[in-house]
């Protein structure tokens, strides 16, 4: 078991609220079914609401922007970085699909990065990924939530980078998630190697932890134009051919930012990823 403490925003959708809507899908779909985080136990601390320390203060609208802390409990996962080669692609795909029937199900997790993808193991001996925390997730019906910036920079879709998007301006679609899949895929395929962090990792991925949204959003590009296709990128041995449908994958995101092509939000998905899986691998 692992437990996960937090301070949400009030005023947000609870992660055991959305959490119950995932499961409620889960059990209607067997691709998300397995593939979500098992929640074994949650407690809200009412006590523990910023809003009493406003109201005790004396300072007005006391409800807003208050937090208030959270312990949930969930059965233990193993991060989705510790597997390399067939293992890691299959783990990746399984955890797409889920995402997919999950935001065609109204459930927007808005958050995608290496840390959040995870893995358990059947007994006979079978990976199977797992999109974990939902704590920055919206629900259809939660409109005030669409237009949020939300995510790890390093991950984040370079429209979300940009300056339009800095008082979220730019709706988050669901190519913004597929967008964000991809480069995780490509940074694991650059940084670890069989299931370890490289000591010296090819491709200067580094510098995207380091600079804010503007930096990033310039070092993403140069990448996506140019940094991937010179000799210096290599991925490691563990993943030589994950970095083969890495390239496949980038393809469209480049062309989506180089040439402004226009997808269709029904399309993206078959598009920008379960083509080219098809298309260099035997998922």
């Amino acid at each position: 078991m692992v437990a996960k403490l937090f301070w949400p925003e009030e005023a947000r959708l609870s992660e055991p609220e959305i959490l119950a809507k995932v499961q409620a899908i889960a059990e209607r779909d067997s691709r998300v079914k397995g593939h979500v985080p098992d929640m074994v136990w949650f407690h809200r601390f009412d006590e523990t609401s910023t809003a009493h320390i406003r109201k005790a203060l004396g300072m007005n609208h006391n409800t807003q922007g208050s937090w208030v802390f959270y312990i949930i409990v969930f059965r233990k996962l193993q991060p989705i970085t510790d597997l390399s080669g067939p293992e890691f692609r299959d783990a990746w795909w399984q955890i797409i699909n889920c995402h997919r029937i999950l935001w065609e199900g109204g459930v927007y997790h808005h958050d995608i990065s290496p840390s959040n993808l995870m893995y358990y193991r059947l007994s006979c001996g079978r990976v199977i990924g797992v999109l974990n925390d939902y704590d920055l997730s919206s629900i259809q019906d939660d409109c005030a939530r669409g237009n949020e910036r939300t995510g790890m920079i390093p991950f984040m879709a370079i429209d979300l980078l940009r300056l339009s998007a800095i008082d979220d301006a730019v709706e988050h679609v669901y190519r913004h998630d597929a967008e964000s899949f991809i480069w995780v895929f490509v940074w694991v395929c650059l940084r670890y190697k069989d299931g370890k962090l490289r000591r010296k990792p090819k491709g200067r991925l580094d510098q995207w932890l380091k600079g804010d949204a503007f930096t990033c959003c310039a070092l993403k590009s140069h990448f996506l134009l140019m940094l991937r296709h010179e000799p210096s990128t290599r991925p490691s041995r563990s993943h030589l051919d994950n970095w083969v449908l890495a390239q496949a994958l980038l393809t469209p995101v480049a062309s989506y930012h180089t040439r402004a092509d226009v997808v269709a939000q029904e399309n993206v998905f078959e598009t920008w990823l379960k083509k080219p899986v098809e298309s260099t691998t035997t998922i």
